[in-house]
């Protein structure tokens, strides 16, 4: 039965295989693929197959002329912005030792993603996992634990040498904690089924478990043994993959469109022979009544490719014997050569551009990207590319980061202990400072904005971050803030000249502002609440 289902897959594939896999070699191959090293393994079962070979798949891309654009497009705009760690709660709300153990949190996962690896950032290790998701459809990253059994670091584990072992039929208690509906955190226990994963490495296989699994796996045997020696103890993979229902392994967005790019190289290939083998005199040599000479069939063989680049053409020809001859001479009939102008069939450029175009459009269309992510953007204008951007950012990039940095924050926050700060991956910033400056104008005319609602948005007009004020009038509308401050002042001056009637209130003065003192603090901070009114009203002018 399982013949069968192996028969069937293969004969829905033959086509894509035959095509990653065919007779004739690219003319820019630069070297042999290996054999898949896992063959042997996949009749025993030990080792699932994939549907197609990542070996060859992992080298599609230097063949296409728009792959690697699109998973560079991807690899930047998932993490190349870099990351950050974000409080899970409302921070202001806690009180100072809840505040402290949330600071600790913080800090521990900020030091972990810093120190992870000490020879690439963390950054880069996602971008090479994502590079490697896009190609074959699946992406390892590596987690290494230290001798407490803690994460300690990330490794970027070549995908294309992995492989993926069965699921353990074994359901494993795992231990996990959640938050119940009275905001309390609670332990609870999950059965969960794992599985491992393997890597041939000099022709030795090397076994790695799956990130989570409370079990200790030894490394070269594949066996889960308590008794394992440190030296010896398998380290685990966190396993991403382009989702795909009937195989384990997922498929890059690509493989619909896997005749197009190779149909893209072939005809690249064919340009490109023309600057070789192409004949580049654009006649037809017709001889009549005669035949070329040995030596100019041989000149004309020759006349193809750089060789022949503005070179002259020096062709003799022979006459034929005649049948009947009234004399004793040999005599031969009048040879005549003609040159036919070709250049009406001769491609002005190269051949298939409008079909190579087409299929550019057609495998940037599977990652759902805009000409201007792989530097096609001489066509559009700034409101176009300011929309495309927004739809891709909001489509296809914001979704993205959301799935692979949930998954990280799922393994690595309960294995390192922490619950209320998660990690971020960052995102470009698309707004508008125009559209921002025209929407806060109403508001701003009204006089309904505290300063604190919008000091935000000016930061971001102005380009720098400012802290919000901690006074009461900095969150309370500017118009009714203002009345407030010139009544206030006046009231104040009305009080000057009752201020200091008493020899005791004149020494008790001495302690405390006057009223004159008074008044100029509430001045000071009316001139500097209209300043700040209208520095809002200049930069959305």
């Amino acid at each position: 039965m399982a013949n069968e289902e192996n028969k069937e897959e293969k004969a829905l594939n033959s086509v894509v295989v035959k095509a990653l896999s065919g007779e004739k070699v690219s003319i820019m191959e630069s070297r042999a693929i290996p054999a898949d090293e896992f063959e042997n393994y996949y009749l025993s079962g030990d080792v699932i197959q994939p549907l197609y070979p990542p070996e060859q798949l992992i080298r599609l891309a230097e063949t296409s002329d728009i792959l690697q654009q699109c998973i560079e497009a991807y690899k930047t705009n998932i993490a190349g912005f870099g990351t950050t760690v974000e409080y899970d709660v409302d921070y202001d709300k806690l009180g100072g030792a809840e505040k402290n153990a949330l600071d600790i949190q913080w800090t521990k996962y900020s030091r972990f993603i810093q120190f992870c690896n000490f020879d690439e950032s963390f950054v880069e290790i996602v971008k090479k996992m994502i590079d490697d998701r896009e190609k074959i459809g699946y992406g390892c990253l590596e987690v290494i634990e230290n001798n407490l059994g803690e994460a300690a670091g990330i490794e970027h584990i070549q995908a294309h040498k992995v492989r993926l072992c069965p699921k353990d039929r074994t359901l494993i208690d795992v231990t996990t904690k959640i938050i119940d509906e009275n905001d309390n955190e609670i332990e609870i226990t999950i059965k969960k089924r794992f599985r491992k994963f393997v890597q041939i490495v000099s022709a030795r296989r090397v076994y790695f478990k799956e990130f989570g699994d409370p079990r200790i796996l030894n490394c070269e045997t594949g066996e889960y043994s308590e008794d394992t020696p440190e030296e010896k103890r398998a380290s685990s993979i966190i396993f991403f993959n382009t989702y795909c229902p009937y195989t384990d392994y997922g498929l890059p967005r690509y493989m619909g469109q896997l005749l197009n790019i190779l149909g893209n190289r072939r005809a690249e290939e064919l340009n490109y022979k023309y600057f070789t083998d192409g004949r580049h005199i654009p006649l037809a040599i017709i001889v009549e009544n005669g035949q070329l000479t040995q030596e100019s069939e041989e000149l004309l063989k020759q006349a193809s490719g750089n060789v022949a680049n503005h070179k002259f053409l020096l062709l003799e020809a022979e006459g034929l014997e005649k049948d009947v001859s009234l004399s004793d001479d040999n005599e031969r009939s009048g040879v005549k050569i003609r040159l036919e102008k070709l250049v009406e069939i001769m491609e002005k450029d190269g051949l298939f551009q409008e079909y190579c175009k087409n299929n550019r459009d057609k495998i940037r269309s599977a990652y759902r990207l805009h000409p201007i992510y792989t530097g096609e953007s001489q066509d559009y204008t700034r409101a176009t590319a300011d929309t495309a951007r927004q739809i891709t950012e909001e489509q296809v990039f914001q979704p993205e980061r959301e799935e692979i940095q949930f998954r990280l924050n799922n393994l690595l926050k309960p294995a390192l202990g922490i619950s209320d700060v998660s990690l971020r991956f960052k995102s470009p910033k698309l707004s508008d400072k125009a559209e921002i400056a025209t929407a806060l104008s109403p508001y701003i005319s009204g006089g309904v904005a505290s300063p604190n609602m919008l000091i935000d948005a000016l930061g971001e007009l102005l380009g720098k971050s400012f802290e919000p004020y901690t006074e009461e009038w900095a969150d309370k509308p500017i118009a009714i803030a203002v009345k407030e401050m010139e009544l206030s002042q006046q009231a104040t001056m009305q009080s000057v000249g009752s201020s200091s009637e008493s020899g005791d209130n004149a020494v008790a003065s001495e302690n405390k502002p006057t009223g004159i003192e008074k008044a100029d603090i509430v001045s000071d901070i009316l001139d500097g609440l209209k300043s700040v009114k209208t520095a809002i009203e200049e930069a959305t002018e």
